[in-house]
């Protein structure tokens, strides 16, 4: 496609300008407590539709083949349909008051929809009534390198204004610094930055295809050291056993991360398809075949995200991790469809993309709307895993008082009131949902013997001391607040670490990695009286529970370092 650029489009500006105007005033009320700040649904609904619709009008400015009255149903569609997902985000979270009620994960995932649905839009033709793979990719690339331009551009001017107002605050000039302060000023100013870069490089658009040709033609030859590595690793794992990789405890997401790379660096090298071939015939033929070797590796990282799942069930975290997975199984068998027509360089990469493309924006439109919310997926399924698993240690307690939303914390009230339930659950349940902190380190009023059913006593066959449980509810340690708060047992490790003869306990949490409590045996009661630290090498396996049984002491050939009252201990 030859897009030779359009005019400078002024009016452009005047979108900016009244998005920036949009921003403060929303600011303005918050900082009054007016509405639509007292009604936590109608804030975030204004917001996401103050930060969307510019952005769908800068997306589908100058696209050929792209009808005016579409273009401004498109604009429209996205005010409402934003709006909705931003009043949805705030109920589903059940916020009060005037704090912003947008999770970090609910804003990437619309984001990522705004971005694939209007390349979506951009590249479908509407007089043929279907998608052009080289529309799609052209002005995808278009609006990325352009929004991603404004963003600097906005970033490098304020760090000029900054600049500029130090410089004549040394002449005792103030006055250019309090103005940069004043929100009036910031978000007019910000909005009035992007439009014009946003602007400059839609009318300029050989400066964007520049960017993309030279950033593309060097990535591309990227792909055959990838496919090199995959081929390599599908016929080596199977001499070497996968047991180390599960042992990391995030195969899956490595094994991901590394299609991921091999998806993007196809992409690079097949660009919109009209090129040819990107390498020279020997080798274009070697990429295509070396492509089945991401099969292998797709597969089993579905296989390692379907063992965890079945370990401890779905999480939130787990069901995104399912939907990458999913794409990232269209994308390998799409591509590999390629291999049987060796005429055209990996001729099914077009039609892949576009149906991955819609299948994201479907999964993510449902997800984030009342079709199928995530944190009510969640919040079921790990209750039903408790349940079915039989988990005396209880579901985790902190997810669903901070983490679900309105879902977990309906879950908690449920289960305050439910006779089915165990009765401490139900009593943790009344204290969960009492907190009004995230990481209140109150000690919850639980009876010792439902918390003792969080730990497990290494090595096999000990037990612990009467009082132990009793004297570290009293404690405000972290990891054994973990403990109780968590869905995951943590494990408990008797031994003489003194050389008193006396045996101390070292309370490790469910992962190993956020730390460790040594309870001593103090007067008595046990204290919680220092932490042992652990640094896990390169090749280590790292933390495993079941070694604990098996695990001995052993002497430090350092002494500690005492400097006045302080003391310095060694850590390897």
């Amino acid at each position: 496609m030859n897009h030779p650029g359009a005019r400078f489009p002024i009016w452009l500006l005047l979108t900016g300008a009244l998005q920036g105007g949009v921003l403060w005033w929303l600011w303005h009320l918050r900082q009054a407590g007016q509405w639509p700040f007292t009604q936590p649904v109608a804030q975030m609904a204004l917001v996401y539709a103050a930060l969307a619709t510019p952005l769908a009008v800068y997306a589908t400015q100058a696209v050929d083949g792209l009808p005016r009255s579409v273009r401004r149903l498109a604009v429209l569609g996205y005010l409402g349909v934003f709006a909705g997902l931003g009043g949805w985000a705030a109920w589903a979270a059940g916020a009060e008051g005037k704090a912003l009620a947008a999770r970090p994960q609910d804003v990437v995932a619309a984001c990522v929809l705004g971005f694939v649905s209007l390349g979506l839009l951009c590249g479908y033709d509407f007089a043929a009534r279907r998608w052009r793979y080289t529309r799609l990719f052209y002005y995808s690339w278009r609006n990325g390198i352009v929004l991603a331009t404004a963003a600097a551009m906005a970033a490098a001017v304020w760090v000029v204004l900054w600049a500029g107002a130090e410089l004549m605050r040394l002449i005792g000039v103030r006055w250019v610094g309090t103005l940069l302060d004043q929100p009036v000023f910031i978000f007019p100013v910000s909005g009035l930055v992007v439009a014009a870069a946003v602007a400059l490089g839609i009318a300029r658009a050989e400066m964007t295809e520049t960017i993309r040709r030279f950033w593309l033609s060097i990535a591309a030859w990227l792909l055959p050291l990838v496919l090199f590595f995959a081929v390599v690793w599908v016929l080596t794992a199977p001499l070497t056993t996968l047991e180390p990789l599960f042992k990391t405890r995030n195969a899956a997401f490595m094994l991901l991360w590394f299609t991921a790379l091999a998806v993007k660096f196809a992409n690079c090298a097949y660009q919109d398809g009209e090129a040819g071939r990107p390498y020279p015939a020997w080798l274009a033929r070697a990429t295509q075949v070396a492509w089945l070797g991401v099969l292998p590796v797709v597969g089993i990282a579905c296989w390692a995200l379907g063992l965890r799942v079945v370990q401890y069930g779905w999480s939130e975290q787990r069901l995104w991790a399912a939907l990458v997975a999913v794409l990232a199984l269209v994308y390998a068998v799409g591509y590999a469809v390629s291999w049987r027509q060796p005429g055209r360089w990996m001729a099914a990469i077009a039609r892949t993309n576009i149906a991955a493309a819609v299948l994201l924006c479907a999964v993510l439109l449902a997800v984030l709307t009342p079709i199928a919310p995530v944190q009510r997926l969640a919040v079921s399924a790990h209750l039903r895993h408790v349940q079915q698993a039989g988990q005396a240690q209880g579901p985790d307690w902190h997810y669903l008082r901070w983490g679900s939303g309105r879902f977990g914390r309906e879950a908690l009230q449920q289960m305050a009131t439910d006779p089915a339930r165990p009765p401490d659950w139900a009593q943790q349940a009344r204290e969960m949902l009492a907190r009004t902190q995230p990481y209140d380190t109150t000690p919850p009023k639980l009876p010792p013997e439902s918390v003792a059913r969080h730990l497990v006593v290494h090595p096999a066959g000990r037990s612990l001391p009467a009082t132990f449980v009793a004297d570290a509810l009293a404690e405000k340690a972290y990891v054994f607040q973990d403990c109780v708060d968590g869905p995951d047992p943590c494990h408990a490790w008797l031994g003489d670490l003194t050389g008193d003869g006396v045996d101390e306990v070292v309370l490790f949490d469910s992962s190993g990695y956020d730390g460790s409590a040594v309870y001593v045996l103090t007067q008595g009661a046990w204290q919680a009286r220092g932490e042992l630290a652990a640094e896990f090498a390169r090749d280590s396996e790292g933390f495993h529970p079941d070694q604990l049984d098996a695990a001995r002491t052993a002497t430090s050939p350092w002494k500690d370092l005492l400097v006045g009252t302080q003391r310095w201990y060694w850590r390897p």
